[in-house]
């Protein structure tokens, strides 16, 4: 089975449209659950996702306050019941529809991580702001460099994961520096990271919750951390 956790705070707007791009998407996996863990959102998201549940299988959780991506992931993880875990934000830009290429990714290699990269192959995120694409580019190639680790895309949000290979790993971050913690613990410890080109899109609806400053200041915390902590294990 595959829990598919979704992390949501203020997208009420971008929710509205699972029955048209999500749930479709997920009919084609023979079974699932979805967690969406709303991270104390103030503008009806989780009263949308409760209407869902009558004909979804949706087990919501909810946060009193916002938290960050990575305190909503971690709830999420924590009440997957799933053999694989598959993430992806409420904003909807990476499709849904891409969800098979990375089962069918792992099915190939047998891996433990596979992340949609939107840095890899022809498929080039020209609908992304130039600037949060220069930071994410700029952002990725420093983990790379700075770790060793042969991996396109820590930043994405849009994985699988092994159940049995997460649940043994001490994760700290609560922001959206989440993904490359996952990322590099998942190699430090040996696990096979594998990736897939998908195109990320622009959000159709709401805000990015992102603050630039915030996010570059908590990369490079992590990165000081983790560069020690891969090297050790290499």
């Amino acid at each position: 089975m595959i829990s598919v956790v979704i992390p949501c705070f203020n997208e009420k707007e971008n929710i509205e449209r699972f029955p048209q791009t999500l749930f479709p998407a997920l009919k084609e996996l023979e079974d699932f659950e979805i967690i969406a863990v709303d991270d104390g959102s103030h503008d009806g998201s989780k009263d949308v996702l409760k209407g869902f549940q009558g004909a979804q299988k949706i087990k919501l959780i909810t946060h009193s306050q916002n938290q960050g991506m990575g305190a909503a992931l971690k709830s999420g993880f924590a009440a997957a019941s799933g053999d694989w875990i598959l993430v992806l934000d409420a904003d909807l830009t990476f499709s849904p529809k891409d969800i098979v290429l990375l089962i069918e990714k792992q099915r190939k290699e047998s891996s433990d991580l596979v992340s949609g990269s939107p840095w890899l192959g022809l498929r080039n995120p020209s609908q992304v702001p130039l600037l949060r694409r220069f930071l994410s580019r700029s952002v990725n190639l420093l983990y790379r460099s700075t770790s060793r680790i042969p991996f396109s895309s820590f930043t994405s949000v849009f994985r699988l994961y092994r159940s049995s290979r997460l649940r043994g790993l001490k994760i700290q971050s609560d922001g959206f520096e989440i993904n490359a913690e996952l990322a590099a613990l998942f190699w430090a410890h040996g696990f096979k990271l594998s990736e897939v080109p998908v195109l990320l899109s622009s959000r159709k609806s709401g805000r990015s919750k992102l603050n630039y400053r915030r996010e570059i200041l908590a990369h490079l915390r992590l990165i000081f951390r983790l560069t020690k902590l891969v090297r050790m294990n290499s």
